[in-house]
C-alpha cells in the first residue's frame, strides 16, 4: 500500500473531488486516478461511488478515512517524536475529547494540569464519539472524555459526571418561563437535533420513546454548539447536557429542565490494554477537579 495513494484519499475526503486532490499533490489526474484505483483494488474496498463527475464516499470509504487520518497524521509527527526524543523531553500527555465536553470540562482540566505539570507536552484532539472510541481502543490516546454508555472491550469507562437534561430555547421564547417541559410540550417547536448514530440522538430519542411521542425533527446538525447557536438565532429548540449551552448562553439562552428527570453521563475512556501513565493519572486528577468544580456550578440552586 502506497503512502501517496493514502495521502491522495485523505485530499478527496477532504476536497471533494479527485481533480482538486490531484492538483494540491501536484499530479495529474490521470496519475491520481490510476492511484486510487490502485488503493481500491490493493484494499479490497470500495471507497466512492461514482455520480457522474463526483466522488461520494461509501460507508466504508468513511470508516477508512478515519483511519488513514489517524495513521497520517502520526505519520507526520514523526520529525516532531524525534526532536522531543533527541532533546529528552520524553514526557508526552494525549487527550482526545468530544466536541461537547471540550471547552467547558476538558479547557480547564488541561489549563490546571499544565500549571502543576508544565515540562508535560500535551497534545489535544477534538473529534466525534465515533472516531473517538476507536482511537482510545487502538491506543492512539491516553485517554479520552466522552459519553456514556458504551460498551467495547478495548476501552475502560470510568464514570466522571451526570448532567441532568434540558430544553434549551431562545431567551425569551414563551415556554422558557416554564419550570419544566417535556416531549408533549415541544410538539409545535421546531426541533434541532444532532444527526443518526450519535448518543446524544440516541438519548432523546429514548426520552421522546417513553412519552409514546416520536422525534421529528426539522434542523439536523453535526455539532451541539452549532444547534445552540442555532437556537440563540431563534430557529428551534434543542435538548441538551447544560456544558454546551451554560458557555454560549450570555442572555440569549434559556435552560428549562426535562420532565421527566433524565441524566446525561460523561466518562474517562482508557484503554483497556494499557495501564495509564503516570502523567495520565496527573492529568485524571486535574480533570475530576474541573468536573466537581463544573457541577457545583451547574447544580441547580
Amino acid at each position: 500500500m502506497k503512502l501517496q495513494a493514502l495521502r491522495l484519499f485523505l485530499r478527496i475526503m477532504e476536497l471533494g473531488s479527485l481533480g482538486a486532490a490531484a492538483q494540491s499533490l501536484n499530479m495529474s489526474q490521470s496519475a491520481a486516478s490510476r492511484l486510487l484505483s490502485g488503493l481500491e483494488h490493493g484494499t479490497g474496498l470500495r471507497l466512492f461511488h461514482r455520480d457522474r463527475m463526483r466522488l461520494v464516499p461509501t460507508t466504508e470509504g468513511t470508516s477508512f478515512f478515519a483511519e488513514v487520518r489517524r495513521v497520517l497524521v502520526a505519520i507526520d509527527d514523526l520529525p516532531r517524536v524525534a526532536e522531543r526524543v533527541a532533546s529528552g523531553t520524553r514526557v508526552r500527555l494525549r487527550i482526545v475529547s468530544m466536541p461537547r465536553f471540550a471547552a467547558s470540562l476538558l479547557a480547564p482540566a488541561v489549563a490546571d494540569f499544565h500549571r502543576h505539570h508544565p515540562d508535560v507536552e500535551v497534545d489535544v484532539a477534538i473529534i466525534h464519539r465515533r472516531e473517538l472510541e476507536l482511537a482510545v481502543a487502538n491506543q492512539s490516546f491516553d485517554l479520552g472524555i466522552g459519553a456514556l454508555p458504551l460498551d467495547n472491550p478495548g476501552v475502560e469507562a470510568q464514570p466522571l459526571l451526570s448532567l441532568p437534561a434540558v430544553v434549551v430555547l431562545p431567551a425569551r421564547h414563551p415556554l422558557a418561563r416554564r419550570r419544566s417541559l417535556s416531549a408533549r410540550d415541544l410538539a409545535a417547536e421546531t426541533l434541532i437535533v444532532l444527526g443518526p448514530g450519535t448518543q446524544l440522538r440516541h438519548d432523546v430519542e429514548a426520552m421522546f420513546a417513553a412519552e409514546g411521542v416520536a422525534v421529528r425533527p426539522k434542523i439536523v446538525v453535526d455539532s451541539l454548539e452549532f444547534a445552540c447557536r442555532l437556537v440563540g438565532q431563534g430557529a428551534g429548540v434543542a435538548i441538551a447536557d447544560s456544558l454546551t449551552p451554560a458557555a454560549l448562553g450570555a442572555g440569549q439562552l434559556a435552560m428549562v429542565p426535562w420532565r421527566p428527570r433524565t441524566l446525561f453521563h460523561v466518562g474517562v475512556l482508557l484503554p483497556a490494554l494499557m495501564p495509564p501513565s503516570r502523567s495520565a493519572e496527573q492529568f485524571l486528577e486535574s480533570l475530576r477537579r474541573a468536573a466537581r468544580e463544573l457541577g457545583g456550578r451547574l447544580a441547580p440552586a
